[in-house]
């Protein structure tokens, strides 16, 4: 503990020698080391974009990277495993944090219990930067964030015009969108089918640009979502398409005699959400939700999208320089 200690207290000093001002997105004025060149996050949304952005920046992760995600994230598998908060009931590893001695740590800011959370990580004594992640729009501010940490404004805004472009191009089809009967959809998230999100989840937040409806008809009991949902209350919704988070879901559904009489089912409307190199939709609620966006509208409205398959490799070629395609 002693030891520990006196890590700490060597790190602040080290910290003031060449440090500079930042303001954080919640307008706290925060002094960081001067030159950035490792970064932890306790969120794993902001730990993919901050993979993303730089692989190297990486300090730590928040979980291992399965082996379908290795060949995306470059250099980023190999780092140590601290933790964070996400979840529920998942929390850092502090004495790895302090071993692995981040430059500065980020947090999701308006996180269940981020007040308690900022207390916790400010007694390591290494800066911590409060940032949104409430609404894809936050994207644009994450990177423009990881610009100014680093300095490399140039991958900023090559991160930030994408995500720009992929903002506006969904609004300019949304009078299209909107001028076609309205598809109303299911989001079927645990292996059994039985759980899913109220309107106003900002785990919804890719279907509210496809211009589909959700189907249910229900009120958020927390911010975690995975809502139980009934048989009978999908029966009475009886969506056009049920969008499965798991595969072996989405294939037992077919022969299931419980989910036979829904129209999704009887039309073959069953779709499976895309998970490498991280989930399309949500949990975590990252990046990949602009990829989500158009896989969403190009499988309600086909013929408004282009072959998605030419923008998964744009996206991934961008995103994720690493991947050998």
């Amino acid at each position: 503990m002693k030891l520990l200690t006196l890590f700490i207290s060597l790190l602040i000093f080290s910290n003031i020698i060449e440090a500079r001002t930042l303001t954080d997105d919640f307008g706290r004025v925060v002094t960081i080391p001067d030159k950035i060149t490792k970064i932890y996050s306790v969120s794993p949304p902001i730990t993919i974009s901050v993979t993303a952005f730089d692989p190297s920046l990486v300090a730590a992760l928040n979980f291992p990277f399965k082996e379908d995600q290795k060949p995306y994230v470059g250099v980023a598998a190999s780092k140590p495993v601290a933790g964070g908060y996400f979840g529920q009931g998942q929390t850092p590893n502090f004495e790895n944090i302090a071993a692995i001695k981040p430059d500065v740590i980020l947090m999701w800011g308006k996180a269940t219990g981020a007040d308690n959370e900022l207390k916790k990580l400010s007694l390591l004594g290494i800066p911590v930067l409060m940032v949104h992640n409430e609404s894809i729009n936050d994207l644009i501010v994450q990177f423009e964030l990881l610009g100014k940490l680093t300095g490399n404004t140039k991958r900023a805004s090559e991160l930030m015009n994408y995500t720009k472009e992929t903002l506006g191009l969904i609004q300019s089809l949304q009078t299209k969108v909107n001028a076609r009967k309205d598809v109303r959809y299911y989001f079927a998230e645990s292996p059994d089918g039985f759980a899913s999100e109220c309107d106003g989840s900002f785990h919804l937040e890719p279907f509210t640009y496809s211009g589909a409806k959700n189907a249910l008809n229900c009120k958020m009991s927390s911010n975690y979502g995975m809502e139980k949902i009934s048989m009978e209350t999908i029966l009475i919704a009886d969506p056009d398409v049920i969008v499965a988070m798991e595969g072996s879901f989405a294939s037992s559904v077919k022969t299931n005699p419980q989910w036979q009489n829904l129209r999704a089912v009887k039309t073959g409307h069953v779709l499976t959400v895309p998970t490498v190199p991280f989930n399309y939709i949500s949990r975590p609620p990252s990046l990949m939700r602009l990829m989500g966006i158009r896989w969403l509208i190009h499988s309600f409205y086909p013929d408004l999208i282009k072959p998605i398959d030419q923008e998964e490799k744009r996206f991934i070629k961008l995103f994720f320089p690493q991947y050998k395609q």
